[in-house]
């Protein structure tokens, strides 16, 4: 046991050569970057469309769900950690059984070979030290301590093998699926839907439900009714606006569509956030938010 830096200096000093280089030492791997412009928050709701960005992303679910990210499906739960690189395609599907989750974003300027090789991960004793740093040190503390902190979490992730759903989702269907969702304000008939991935009718609607494990109608009635609770959310619009930013031709259609499935109309959901947003952050079930009405 050494007692001071010096007696530990010289019971190692007789294991080092000289060096053939007096410029050269152990480097670091070229264009060696640590994570950047970090950030950590926490969603009970699903995002208002699929979105990509610039930004990897780690995602960490506090329920069971399936994400998709570009022409891929992942079945997540807790313990696992899906790290979604910059500009994929990303959205959850609404037919999860929650959507708590906790984020941690950052940038990179480009790929790094300590990141995890595999997308799905799951968490392990050795991470728990390194999360607890994380929130420590986020927002107030050392950046550089922060970046690094972040970096040895990510080392230590351990790839998840089993947790990937069975098939992956096709050209066609995730160009159906990209449709659908810049195009919410329209009516959106099957046979326009057909037309634009150049599918029949018939081939369109049974490889969705294949692929997605969902019908085009329950596909496209989730997305309008998570547009709508974003705007309701996140903007002062009225209803009519609303309404027809989601594809409906009135209020009224809109405020019966939204009730169906959620047991509130949108004004009385709006007040109810509103209510709630002075409270420490819970789960939308712990704050009695409904996320969709349970019609079974």
């Amino acid at each position: 046991m050494f007692t001071t830096p010096n007696d530990l200096i010289k019971s190692r000093i007789r294991e080092l050569q000289e060096p053939e280089n007096l410029y050269e030492g152990v480097k670091l791997p070229r264009h060696f970057a640590l994570p950047d412009n970090i950030l950590l928050f926490y969603h009970d709701f699903a995002a208002a469309a699929p979105v990509a960005h610039c930004r990897y992303t780690l995602v960490f679910p506090l329920a069971s769900m399936r994400y998709y990210v570009d022409q891929q499906k992942f079945d997540i739960k807790e313990g696992d950690v899906l790290l979604i690189p910059p500009y994929s395609r990303r959205f959850m599907d609404l037919k999860s059984s929650g959507y708590q989750r906790f984020f941690i974003t950052f940038e990179l300027p480009e790929a790094q070979s300590y990141l995890p090789p595999s997308c799905l991960n799951r968490l392990s004793g050795a991470t728990t030290d390194d999360l607890k740093k994380i929130f420590d040190l986020f927002p107030d503390g050392n950046p550089a301590e922060l970046s690094l902190a972040l970096w040895h979490f990510l080392t230590h992730l351990s790839p998840e093998t089993h947790a990937v759903a069975d098939s992956p989702i096709s050209s066609s269907i995730a160009a159906a699926i990209a449709y659908i969702n810049d195009n919410l304000h329209l009516s959106l008939q099957n046979s326009s839907i057909a037309a634009k991935v150049n599918m029949s009718v018939s081939n369109l609607v049974r490889r969705f439900r294949r692929e997605t494990g969902m019908t085009l109608h329950e596909y496209i009635a989730g997305q309008r009714l998570e547009l709508g609770r974003y705007h309701l959310l996140k903007t002062r619009m009225r209803t009519e606006e609303i309404a027809r930013c989601c594809g409906f031709l009135s209020g009224a259609s809109f405020s019966h569509f939204f009730t169906a499935r959620t047991g509130l109309s949108p004004l009385a959901y709006r007040k109810k956030v509103q209510e709630t947003e002075k409270s420490p952050i819970k789960s939308a079930s712990e704050r009695k938010i409904p996320l969709e009405k349970n019609n079974s």
